[in-house]
């Protein structure tokens, strides 16, 4: 009895003192992307209009985004200017999400983060955030790839942002296709 207590009480502890995942990093594949939880860059805001595309359904949305080093916030307006879905990404990794699914779905709004993240930010930015995954840009073109080399995300014309620029994002179930209508610069 005090064998089986004991064991109980090591194997408990030993659970205690592994390390759980940091909240920031998102699976893609078999590697991994760990969220930006600031705005490298200076701090911005867009407004974009998105057409998001899966197997069963199509959506058109407007994204206001405001990108700074406190927080990374997203809202999403339908074309009669009712709010569909919010997320807000501070410092620390902390994720506040609301509204209609997927969207409010804290792991897929942090997968749509990391996609976003990896078509806005530089290629030493989003480099700098993989595990055992590759990111390739070919002209106007970039994609990721896990360590088998197989294709996970594809993204047409990244970094580009400003004022009637698009960007198109593939992954395995669905498309996003961005379109910046404003970017203004803040202080």
């Amino acid at each position: 009895m005090y064998r089986l207590i004991l064991i109980f009480v090591l194997v408990l502890s030993g659970c205690q003192s592994t390390p759980t995942p940091d909240a920031g990093w998102i699976a893609f594949g078999n590697g991994y992307y760990q969220l930006s939880d600031t705005w490298p860059n200076q701090s911005q805001q867009l407004l974009q209009q998105v057409i998001w595309v899966n197997q069963q359904q199509q959506q058109q949305f407007i994204i206001s985004a405001l990108l700074q080093p406190e927080a990374i916030v997203l809202i999403a307006v339908s074309p009669l200017g009712q709010e569909l879905w919010r997320l807000n990404y501070q410092p620390d990794h902390q994720l506040q999400v609301s509204g209609i699914a997927p969207f409010s779905q804290p792991e897929f709004a942090k997968s749509l983060l990391a996609q976003m993240q990896m078509a806005l930010l530089s290629t030493d930015q989003v480099q700098a955030n993989l595990q055992q995954l590759t990111l390739q840009q070919t002209g106007n073109e970039r994609s990721l790839f896990d360590k088998d080399g197989k294709l996970l995300l594809q993204i047409t014309n990244p970094a580009q942002f400003a004022a009637g620029q698009k960007i198109t994002i593939t992954a395995a179930m669905y498309s996003l296709q961005i379109t910046t209508l404003q970017q203004d610069f803040l202080p």
